[in-house]
């Protein structure tokens, strides 16, 4: 997931999310956040993985709704 999220790849992550299930699982948010505390804060994964839980909200909105933004860049 966090590959994609850096790369910008939104589409391929919503599907992904939802094809997997892992959008709709609460566990798998809380296992991300679980991983996210114990990262130094400095390192490019745990700023990687706070963006994709700071955007889950909106992600499962996507998922819900059927919407996928497009790259911008």
């Amino acid at each position: 997931c966090l590959r994609l999220w850096e790369k910008g790849k939104r589409n391929d992550l919503v599907t992904l999310l939802q094809e997997s299930g892992f959008g709709k699982s609460e566990a798998f948010f809380r296992v991300a956040q679980a991983i996210s505390e114990t990262l130094p804060i400095e390192t490019k994964e745990k700023k990687l993985l706070d963006g994709f839980l700071a955007g889950r909200e909106r992600l499962r909105e996507e998922m819900k709704t059927g919407q996928k933004q497009e790259k911008l860049f």
